[in-house]
């Protein structure tokens, strides 16, 4: 997701400086076209609390990562890191905006468990009095990130559909989320969803993703043997009937459609 905010605002003649916790990514980033790399962590405030100063927004990007497989237990640290992390940038917003992207996932009965870290992280910004503007985002496809190992794993034969697969999935390209947190920065404060209106089952999307990577389409897999590899949180992410009610900032429209868009988006 970084990335691709990074290639819409260099795109728009932004001049942008990013934070890197690595060598490597400070030359990713530089390489699309970042004017200026902080080496460092976000809790290492000392390393880059002065390249905030002359900044007009800051986006937080930063929630921890949630790599399977991943049970409850794991989330408590995890909100808290995103609570931490939220609450250093609330605090050295001083009045600008603050743009921060967060999990949407949720059913009939509300907000799935690994929204959670999210959901901390944005009441934490919320406490710093800090100009937010929230934007709630479901799976991203991309280069990278969750659907991205799910085609790979599906080349690979080591993905099978979870449950029945009738669950609907809410989805949005990376490059429209990141489109979408730039027209939030000029946008009122307040919480936006984007996903897109078509949402296909759980196993529509795996069949979809078998056609353009020619992979045999799989079985099922019980959600209790699923938990063992991927962990509880995962799974009921997964099975989840996503219930998002898509409330984007002003002036954003979409120009994905995974339909359209996906293959290309995973091998960008």
């Amino acid at each position: 997701m970084g990335g691709a905010l990074i290639d819409v605002l260099v795109q728009q003649g932004v001049e942008v400086i990013a934070l890197s916790r690595t060598d490597l990514g400070a030359r990713t980033l530089k390489d699309r076209g970042v004017s200026a790399v902080v080496l460092g962590d976000l809790g290492e405030t000392a390393r880059w609390e002065h390249a905030t100063r002359d900044v007009d927004v800051i986006f937080h990007l930063g929630l921890p990562r949630i790599t399977p497989p991943v049970r409850s237990r794991h989330l408590k640290r995890l909100a808290a890191q995103a609570e931490a992390g939220a609450t250093i940038v609330g605090g050295l917003a001083d009045g600008r905006p603050v743009v921060m992207a967060t999990c949407a996932m949720s059913d009939a009965s509300g907000p799935l468990a690994i929204a959670r870290p999210g959901l901390a992280a944005q009441r934490a910004l919320a406490a710093t009095g800090a100009a937010a503007r929230i934007v709630r985002l479901p799976w991203a496809y991309g280069a990278s990130g969750f659907i991205c190992d799910m085609s790979r794993g599906l080349q690979l034969r080591r993905f099978r559909v979870v449950g029945p697969g009738t669950n609907t999935i809410a989805l949005v390209g990376a490059r429209d989320a990141a489109t979408a947190l730039v027209a939030a920065a000029s946008a009122p404060a307040g919480v936006y969803t984007v996903a897109e209106d078509d949402m296909p089952t759980q196993e529509a999307l795996v069949h979809y993703l078998c056609g353009i990577r020619d992979a045999p389409r799989p079985d099922h897999l019980p959600p209790s043997v699923a938990r063992v590899s991927m962990g509880g949180v995962i799974v009921n992410a997964l099975t989840a009937d996503q219930r998002v009610v898509v409330s984007p900032p002003p002036g954003f429209t979409h120009e994905q459609r995974w339909r359209d868009d996906l293959d290309e988006a995973l091998r960008g």
